[in-house]
């Protein structure tokens, strides 16, 4: 799980005429902490009026909203106020040399132009397809914001079981787009071909979704699965007594909120989901990847007790000076004793000020207190749990137990819980379950996988 602050976005760039022919795909590399991440950005022009759609491929990020765009003279300047980012740069000969901000960071970003490839993705659907399928919006009226997404129906004859994916963290369109895979188009022509209606949606604040997304949290997340619940119960095709809910990663904790407030959900399927509270998820997370980095575990003990008195702080902040000071003390601290590969190019300073921004935000400090056994011990439908051995975002072995003992508790006895070998987060055979590996395989999700889940639906929906 992963929510990082680089985003997607499309604007509008307006000003005068200029020699400079600008319109093309650019693209360049953020350095965070030792990590290269990609950025792109495509513009092109509409009449006068120049349109940019931004990518950050390493953490499918597509098609969020930006606030302003401007080119003047050779100058390019992107702001997306509702995620704090700017964007200042230079165009010089065949390049846009500038500056990517977001909190405290700031980070050298030029832009080349950027080289075309064809990733072989050989799940994805290509139409025709042999159903019916519809671009739907629903308002979620507590909220302000209209989500929209697609609706894939078997046929116009009949009344069919029915699905919502509910996307991990991140700013993520319908299809939980990350690294040219999409996920979820995958699953909803699998499922669809297999008889059953689907429901996938823009996360609010991304693509063709309104709302505030960096401000929400995973709570309010839950809310928008809520009101996509309700809005295909209204459907005439879906059968209102067999609708699923199918988690990713954070999605595989929203899907249990929203079940054990609304005993009609029909079964809930968690992919990667977890069982134990997100303070001891990161700790766990952040020492995986340590360890896959070959770092000693005298300093992954070091780096893990730091952030453990940063994450008491966090549950108890109320924003005040000595606090902010001492968050940073332990920040400082942390910098200390985190391995040099893992600081980046940034310095001491730029590396508080980024993590404490990134921390103090409202999803942070509200996902590293939420307790998933407190729905899942409330979930009487029945539940499949999946995980892949090879994750090293999601744990298998930790989370998949803690969500059994959380069921047992609560007297669900209608689950199954399944570990695969060899899948990673995404759910893709792979070798090392490395974040890197993701968009190097061509394969988006375990065919078995699929299976063994359509299967589950279709034999809990035949009791129905």
């Amino acid at each position: 799980m992963k929510k990082f602050i680089i985003v997607a976005f499309c604007t509008y760039i307006t000003g005068a005429l200029f020699a400079q022919d600008i319109t093309g795909s650019w693209a360049g590399k953020l350095d965070i902490q030792s990590t290269k991440l990609s950025i792109v950005f495509h513009i092109g022009k509409n009449d006068t009026i120049y349109e940019t759609k931004m990518d950050s491929p390493d953490q499918g990020a597509f098609g969020l909203s930006t606030s302003k765009t401007v080119f003047s003279g050779n100058q390019l300047e992107i702001s997306a106020t509702g995620m704090g980012i700017s964007y200042t740069g230079i165009f010089q000969g065949d390049s846009i040399k500038g500056i990517f901000r977001q909190g405290g960071l700031q980070l050298p970003l030029v832009l080349k132009p950027a080289k075309k490839t064809a990733l072989s993705r050989p799940q994805e659907p290509k139409p025709p397809f042999p159903y019916l399928t519809k671009e739907v919006t629903f308002p979620n009226e507590v909220d302000g914001n209209l989500l929209t997404g697609t609706l894939t129906i078997p046929d116009t004859m009949g009344i069919f079981p029915a699905v919502i994916l509910i996307a991990g963290s991140g700013p993520h369109d319908r299809d939980e787009s990350i690294l040219g895979h999409k996920p979820f188009l995958v699953m909803a022509d699998h499922l669809t071909r297999n008889g059953f209606a689907v429901l996938r949606y823009d996360k609010r604040g991304v693509a063709r979704s309104s709302g505030d997304y960096v401000n929400a949290t995973t709570e309010d997340f839950a809310s928008d699965v809520t009101v996509a619940f309700n809005f295909l119960k209204s459907q005439v095709y879906v059968d209102k007594k067999r609708i699923a809910l199918i988690g990713h990663s954070e999605g595989g904790i929203i899907a249990p909120m929203v079940a054990a407030n609304d005993k009609t959900v029909g079964a809930i399927v968690l992919m990667a989901g977890t069982g134990v509270e997100g303070s001891e998820l990161l700790k766990q997370q952040n020492t995986d990847l340590m360890k896959m980095g070959q770092i000693s575990q005298d300093t992954i003990d070091q780096v893990i007790a730091t952030l453990e008195t940063i994450y008491i702080d966090l549950k108890e902040w109320r924003g005040t000076v000595d606090e902010q000071k001492e968050l940073s003390n332990k920040f400082g601290i942390l910098w200390e004793s985190m391995p040099v590969s893992f600081r980046g190019t940034n310095g001491r300073e730029h590396y508080i000020n980024g993590n404490m921004g990134a921390m103090l935000s409202p999803w942070y400090r509200f996902f590293i207190s939420l307790n998933p056994s407190e729905y899942l011990e409330k979930v009487e439908c029945p539940v499949f749990a999946a995980n892949g051995e090879k994750d090293i975002q999601v744990e298998a072995r930790q989370n998949l137990q803690a969500m059994e003992e959380s069921l047992e508790r609560g007297g669900n006895r209608n689950y199954t819980i399944k570990s695969y070998p060899g899948l990673n987060h995404l759910f893709q055979e792979c070798e090392t379950g490395s974040v890197r590996e993701y968009g190097e395989i061509e394969q988006t999700i375990s065919p078995q996988f699929l299976s063994d889940m359509t299967s589950w639906l279709k034999n809990i929906f035949s009791e129905k």
